[in-house]
Parts: structure tokens; sequence; C-alpha cells
């Protein structure tokens, strides 16, 4: 009986032997599952090329948004200033006439009509005080947007303290001509450590001496000036 199995008739097989595994597709399997492994592998190579372009396009588009966002921060912020620049300009051409009184000079200056405008005028003492601000004056302030001084005291004793800042590379000076009087003009930066800037115009008046000032130069000097420029003195 045992005849009858092939594996046992070695007669059967090519050459009286047992029959070539190869010859039976014993391998197949083991190819079959490389090839499995190499397009799981493709796969994933794919995938996570796909990933990394993703996470580039979103990375990318992040900072696409955050630049568009800073240039719209910045063109508001500069919008905002101009404007802000356009109505203070424009407030100091719609002005009121302060006149002072006869014994102090009658000099006039305009005032914006929107602003504040406050005076301590010492006719016995002959000095005379002006501040002024937009809306309302914060009289335990010292920084004003215009102050406006007569002060005893000759133009060359006045302005020898504005100069000795000047020879220090503190502030730049500059000559300037007001109602007809030729005076000197100062800016600077008053105090290093809070960046407190001014602008201040000298100009000799009889035998004192009137001071204009703003401590707000970066904002107001355009405003400043225009007040200086209807300024109207009697020498």
């Amino acid at each position: 009986m045992e005849a009858d199995n092939p594996l046992n008739n070695t007669s059967s097989a090519p050459g009286g032997g047992l029959p070539d595994p190869s010859s039976m597709n014993l391998n197949k399997p083991k190819k079959r599952r490389g090839l499995i492994f190499g397009i799981i592998g493709a796969i994933v190579f794919v995938v996570l090329i796909i990933v990394v372009l993703a996470a580039v396009s979103i990375n990318n588009s992040k900072v696409k948004q955050a630049d568009l966002k800073k240039q719209y921060d910045t063109g508001f912020e500069a919008g905002k200033k101009e404007e802000s620049q356009a109505n203070i300009d424009a407030q100091s051409k719609d002005v009121r006439v302060y006149q002072a009184p006869s014994e102090l000079g009658s000099f006039q200056i305009p005032i914006p009509k929107s602003w504040s405008w406050a005076v301590e005028p010492k006719s016995k003492d002959g000095t005379f005080k002006g501040t002024s601000d937009p809306d309302y004056i914060d009289l335990l302030s010292d920084a004003h947007k215009f102050n406006m001084e007569l002060v005893r005291g000759n133009f060359q004793e006045s302005v020898k303290s504005y100069e000795e800042e000047v020879k220090r590379g503190k502030y730049k000076g500059s000559d300037i001509t007001v109602s007809g009087i030729k005076g000197r003009r100062f800016t600077g930066t008053v105090d290093d450590k809070t960046k407190q800037k001014i602008e201040a115009v000298v100009v000799p008046l009889r035998e004192k001496t009137l001071i204009f000032r703003t401590d707000d130069p970066d904002n107001y000097s355009k405003a400043f000036n225009n007040i200086l420029a209807g300024v109207k003195l009697n020498p």
C-alpha cells in the first residue's frame, strides 16, 4: 500500500529522486510578501510627503497672514496718526484772539477755538503766563501743548541756559522771527529718562522776554508754529 504514496515512490520523480521544491512553487508566498511590503512602504512615503507639504503650506499661510496683519495694523495706525495730525492742524487755524492788558504790552495771541486757554496776568509784577491745551487743561501737569510766559530780564539772560544746552549737544538752536522781532528757537529732550521733548521760542519784548513753548513737539509742532505765525507784538 505504501507504493501508492508519491513521496515514497522515488521512481515517479525525474531521475528517480524526490521532486524539485522549485517546481512545486514553494517560494511564491515570500515574493508576494515582499511585494506587499514594498507597496505599503511606498504608500507611507507618499503620505509623509503629503503631510510635510501640507505642514509647510500651513506655516507659509500663517506667516503670510501675520505679515498681512502687520501691514494692516501699520497702515491703520499711520492712517489714524495722519487723520489726527490733520485735525490738529485744522484746529490750530480756527482761532480766537487773546489780547493782553496794555500794561503788559497789548500783545495778541491766536488760540484755537476748540482749545482751553488759562491766563495768569500779573500786571503789578509785569509778568504773564498763559496755558492752552485741546479740550481741557490739566493744571496738575507741567506739560502742555502751548505755553507762553512774559518774564522779567533781558533777552540775553533768558536764552543763556538754552544756549548752554546747545553747546552740550542736548538742544538744537536756530534763529526765528516772530511778529517782526528776531528771536531764537530751541528744540531738544528735557529729560533723557522720560524722553520728554520741548520746542521753545524766546523773543525779546522791550525790557522783558517772551517765551513760547510746546511740550509735545512730535504731535503739536505744526500747531505751535501756526500759533506763532499769528502772534502780534508791540515792540
